[in-house]
């Protein structure tokens, strides 16, 4: 989704500079969407990633030790 952000700006861009004005805002306007969109799902997935407990981590068996009989 952050690829078609950057396609997008590059595309409001380049109208831009051939005087499009009508595809150059659509354009800026659908790319500044799906940046800020991105950025929002950065923060909440970040923010949720530090929330989960670590309750799957598993003590590791040391194969080194040998069993008392």
């Amino acid at each position: 989704m952050l690829k078609w952000g950057f396609v997008f700006l590059l595309l409001a861009v380049a109208s831009g500079l051939f005087g499009v004005a009508v595809s150059d805002a659509a354009t800026f306007a659908l790319a500044q969407v799906l940046f800020f969109g991105n950025v929002v799902l950065f923060v909440v997935f970040t923010l949720l990633g530090t929330m989960v407990p670590r309750a799957l981590d598993v003590p590791r068996h040391d194969s080194t030790r040998q069993r008392e009989p």
